[in-house]
């Protein structure tokens, strides 16, 4: 790097280490990390506690799939998966030592899962605070469900109220009216396990993780006790940062990741100049909390090992009675502080340690509290709720967090408050650096300033390396390429070959996601393969097809779908010949559909009149016509068959109708024999678009989040439909023809479930294909499950059924937990079977594909809006040309003509497409 510039960064936490590293690793050498605290880690506080080591701050890892600290390690053997789930099997005691028994209690905790994961909830308002919100779902459940008894009233509302201290050990407020309700939809949760916890040495491992391509960074680049007392941000383009008992230190840039609650406190004193007025209301009005841990280590183990939690109810009259029991600590509005501790539970890998959280308005007044009245506290407690079935000995020692009252944090991590909701801020403004000549300056990073993970260390992480990507992006020079495809899905792998096949090498794949395949994703499950994503080969007469083959990775069992049973909602078996008579009739419907509004209206027409309506049948045959209708749903990945055009139905060719075939060793296989070949540093991981835009000489730059731009000749666009619809950075540059037709053409959702089981309890049945009847009572007539056209076996799984959910039931369907997913297919199950002795899975597996950013969905199909002659799929194979030079193409699934929804179909179109490119360049050089 020609110029080097001086970047001081305040705070040697998650983000701050995160920036520097980057920084460093990207050639920048004159950097310097500034630390108040004397050990680097900031909220990561991996500490001691006897013989073991304990996190007082971030402990656990919050889910897998996009989640950066997950992906850094998961290879590292450092981190280990919860032995159970933090929902499942909670013991709940009440102040007189009972035990309150299950039954009672599970309705509403599920009740609180369900709500937390409802991050889409209608009746979500703006406005409204938590408490507020969870009271008025609890209400609902109530009148729809009742209780039996008053002592059943008791304890659901003694569980709501642990349930709503639980949820502020997320949101850390003082109490739930603190907290908008639009927080469950403004923190994304990443997809898999969400308590995933650090087997040794604690969360401080990420450092070393961090650190481990920077050698020496604690020598070199780091200084602890540095307490920073001003930053003084327009001294003619320079940042001068002082010191306690420091010479002032000048930078050209200084990145700040002082936590929220500093900033607070400090804003007004610490900038010179003061901060702009947007900057200030922004951190005086996003919200950030604490919580109190207290971790009892015992000599050994007094619990038993079943018990993974004491969980404590209070009822108003216990609230009362315990100040007079223990009457030592803080009191606020005829509160003990006691209240506030909502239970204690083990921790995974520390078999001889309990760990309280106390919540609430008192954190503060607790923390200043000695560690010998905590300690009686604790004891008291647990002796008082769990002491009749227990010998509870004294602890050997107790730790407690410190980090609202520590003046270098000031508090634990930010939510979203009522506050900021009411002004319309979100954490992300907080980010916007401030410039001087368009230059930034002063640049923030922190949990708080992260759009959607505020709160966790990845968030944090992340946030430090975009503002180190915001100084990359000033002083690294632009990559050049020829050529450059966007995406390393099929499309994107059949224009790479395309390219090298016709001596093109000068180009870069740019893949959004850690791992090539786009909409392929194929898992290991117990050892075999499991296909999330595309399943099937879809006819013979394509390459993919003849690759697979020649690579001996095809099966020679071809699946089908719809089989097994038909099973109406009476429990009634519809007869196999009913069921092929209407299913030979849809047949012949779809083969001759060419006409019509819709393939809906289409089929409503023409249903009635080959099928004689007024037989006795008549109810059964309309529940076969209802079944095929969820059945295109799904096929063709639409909200509903209005969206399907019957004018072009025919339009998509499978040649020889072998439309099932199955891959022995899942579609990974087939996807490593197209990534054997090319070059191993072609394809650039977790490298996402954020625009694309013309510059000199009509050449591309594409902007990349946390990583150099990158400029291009020609450009090979092979996003998914989906992506292209939310993406205007991504197709501005796109013909005004492209960009319309993006719109008209359709892309939908679908969802799979894979149930397992220990067994195979349905025989020879097949599967279950589901029938509603008109006077159907089940509750489950209106919910997602309406949805699911049938269950089915699953290639080369003996004891696994896949249940398929398609239209607008997906959205739904991927916000609930995957074990709530399988817990409510079964129990529907058992009221269409009529048979309550159908074993619940021991494990679900729900793809997600809608909310993933990256994909958002299945795949496309035609609409009634694509039928004029030209529009739809021929538009969108139009090349974006300057002065006759190809720039842009699109390739994907959505671009071929007749293949379209299919792997062969995005493989084609990704050949079809570069071949153009190929084409111009040749002859180009023949010229030449």
């Amino acid at each position: 790097m020609p110029v080097q510039p001086a970047v001081v960064i305040l705070g040697a936490g998650a983000a701050g280490v995160a920036a520097a590293t980057k920084l460093l690793q990207n050639g920048f050498n004159n950097v310097k990390v500034l630390e108040a605290e004397n050990r680097i880690g900031g909220r990561v506080y991996s500490i001691p506690f006897e013989d073991t080591i304990v996190d007082l701050g971030a402990q656990w890892v919050h889910g897998e799939n996009g989640n950066i600290v997950y992906e850094m390690v998961k290879n590292l053997n450092l981190t280990g998966h919860p032995d159970v789930n933090v929902f499942s099997n909670l013991n709940f005691f009440n102040a007189s030592g009972e035990k309150v028994p299950n039954n009672l209690t599970e309705p509403w905790i599920e009740l609180g899962r369900y709500l937390i994961h409802d991050d889409e909830e209608p009746s979500i308002e703006p406005d409204e605070n938590l408490d507020t919100y969870f009271k008025k779902k609890f209400e609902e459940h109530l009148n729809k469900y009742g209780c039996d008894s008053k002592d059943s009233i008791s304890i659901a509302k003694m569980t709501l109220e642990w349930f709503g201290k639980f949820y502020l050990c997320l949101d850390p407020a003082e109490s739930l009216e603190q907290i908008s309700s639009t927080s469950l939809i403004r923190y994304k949760e990443c997809e898999g396990e969400t308590m995933i916890h650090w087997k040794n040495n604690g969360f401080a491992s990420i450092f070393n993780v961090l650190t481990s391509k920077t050698p020496n960074f604690n020598k070199n680049y780091l200084q602890l006790n540095c307490e920073v007392t001003k930053i003084e941000w327009n001294q003619n383009g320079k940042v001068i940062v002082h010191c306690v008992e420091e010479p002032p230190i000048q930078a050209d840039h200084v990145i700040v990741t002082f936590s929220l609650g500093v900033l607070k406190r400090c804003h007004e004193t610490l900038f010179d100049p003061k901060l702009p007025q947007d900057k200030v209301t922004l951190i005086n009005n996003i919200a950030i909390g604490t919580c109190h841990k207290i971790l009892l280590k015992f000599s050994q183990k007094w619990w038993d090992n079943e018990t993974t939690d004491f969980s404590f109810l209070w009822s108003e009259k216990e609230k009362l009675s315990i100040i007079k029991e223990f009457p030592l600590g803080p009191v606020k509005n005829g509160k003990s502080w006691l209240v506030d501790i909502i239970g204690f539970h083990t921790i995974d890998g520390h078999p001889n340690i309990l760990q309280g959280w106390l919540v609430g308005s008192m954190v503060d007044e607790v923390e200043l509290l000695p560690d010998d009245l905590v300690q009686d506290a604790s004891m008291f407690l647990l002796k008082k709720f769990v002491g009749k079935f227990y010998d509870i000995p004294k602890p050997t020692s107790i730790l407690r967090s410190k980090w609202s009252t520590n003046p270098h944090f000031l508090g634990g991590y930010s939510y979203v408050g009522v506050a900021m909701e009411k002004l319309g801020l979100v954490h992300a403004d907080l980010a916007h650096p401030l410039c001087i000549n368009d230059i930034p300056r002063l640049l923030f990073a922190g949990e708080a300033t992260h759009s959607c993970y505020f709160s966790t260390v990845h968030g944090a992480i992340e946030s430090g390396y975009r503002e180190a990507e915001r100084l990359i992006n000033i002083y690294q020079k632009p990559i050049k390429k020829q050529v450059v495809i966007v995406g390393a899905g099929l499309a994107g792998l059949g224009a790479a070959h395309t390219l090298i096949n016709n001596g093109i090498t000068d180009f870069c794949i740019l893949e959004a996601q850690s791992q090539a395949g786009g909409r392929i994703k194929t898992i290991e499950v117990e050892g075999k393969p499991l296909d999330l994503g595309a399943q099937w080969m879809h006819g013979q007469n394509n390459y993919l097809y003849q690759l697979a083959r020649k690579n001996n990775l095809l099966s020679d069992i071809v699946s089908e779908e719809g089989l097994g049973i038909y099973v109406r909602s009476n429990g009634e078996i519809v007869d196999p010949f009913t069921v092929e008579k209407v299913r030979f009739k849809m047949g012949q419907l779809f083969d001759q559909c060419n006409k019509g509004e819709s393939v809906e209206a289409y089929i409503e027409q023409q249903f009635s009149r080959c099928m004689d309506l007024n037989s006795e049948n008549k109810e059964i045959f309309l529940e076969l016509l209802d079944w095929h209708k969820r059945f295109q749903i799904i096929d063709n990945s639409c909200k509903d068959l209005t969206r399907l055009s019957a004018k072009k139905w025919n339009y998509y060719v499978c040649e020889d109708d072998e439309a099932h075939s199955n891959l022995t060793k899942g579609y990974h296989a087939l996807l490593q024999l197209l990534l054997d070949p090319l070059p191993k540093d072609l394809i650039k991981f977790n490298s996402p678009v954020t625009s694309i835009d013309f510059i000199e000489d009509s050449l591309l730059q594409l902007t990349i989040e946390d990583s150099p731009r990158v400029v291009c000749d020609h450009l090979i666009l092979t996003p998914s439909l989906g992506v292209l619809k939310s993406s205007p950075q991504l197709t501005k540059l796109l013909t005004y023809q492209m960009k319309q037709n993006i719109e008209k053409m359709g892309f939908g959702a679908i969802c799979k479930i894979f149930l397992f089981f220990h067994e195979n309890w349905w025989g020879n049945r097949k599967g279950f294909q589901l029938l509603w009847t008109a006077d159907c009572p089940f509750e489950e007539k209106t919910t997602w499950m309406r949805h699911i056209d049938g269950i089915d076996e699953v290639f080369n799984w003996e004891n696994v059924l896949i249940a398929w959910v398609g239209g607008d039931a997906v959205e739904e369907v991927e916000r609930l937990p995957e074990a709530e997913v399988g817990k409510q297919i079964i129990q529907l199950l058992r009221k269409f079977l009529i048979d309550d002795s159908i074993p619940t899975p021991y494990k679900t597996i729900r793809t997600r594909w809608l909310n993933n950013p990256f994909i958002k969905g299945a795949y496309c199909h035609i609409t009634p809006d694509c039928d004029e002659n030209g529009s739809g799929i021929e538009a969108l194979q139009e090349v974006v040309k300057v002065e006759e030079i190809p720039r842009i193409l699109l390739a994907g699934e959505a671009v071929h003509e007749s293949h379209y929804s299919t792997t062969h179909g995005a493989y084609e179109s990704g050949v079809a497409q570069a071949q153009i490119l190929c084409d111009y360049i040749n002859s180009i050089k023949e010229k030449i």
